[in-house]
């Protein structure tokens, strides 16, 4: 695992599926992404109104950091600066921005 003080930022990526993951990511030397912590985010719209939500993206995996092929990625960009607060108030990681182990 590694944390923000290794170079990752909170960061958006859409994949060529369409899902849009946010996570604590790092790239690698060959244009793989690694993502921490990734979660998928859920938008949903009513009655004018739209609401964001997040859920664990693959909630099954024993481990929660995964290398994301360059191939599989559309774009990857950084979130507005109250998404990346509520990511990190979902995933516990507000604290001094520090990833818990």
């Amino acid at each position: 695992m590694f944390s923000p003080k290794d170079d990752a930022k909170v960061k958006c990526i859409r994949l060529n599926t369409g899902e849009v993951i946010m996570g604590f990511v790092k790239q690698k030397s060959d244009g793989d992404q690694i993502i921490e912590e990734p979660q998928i985010i859920l938008t949903t719209a009513e009655s004018g109104k739209m609401q964001v939500d997040f859920a664990p993206w693959i909630p099954y995996a024993k481990d929660w950091t995964f290398i994301i092929s360059k191939e599989q990625i559309q774009t990857i960009f950084e979130p507005r600066p109250q998404l990346e607060t509520n990511y990190k108030n979902v995933t516990g990681n507000n604290v001094r921005g520090m990833v818990k182990k």
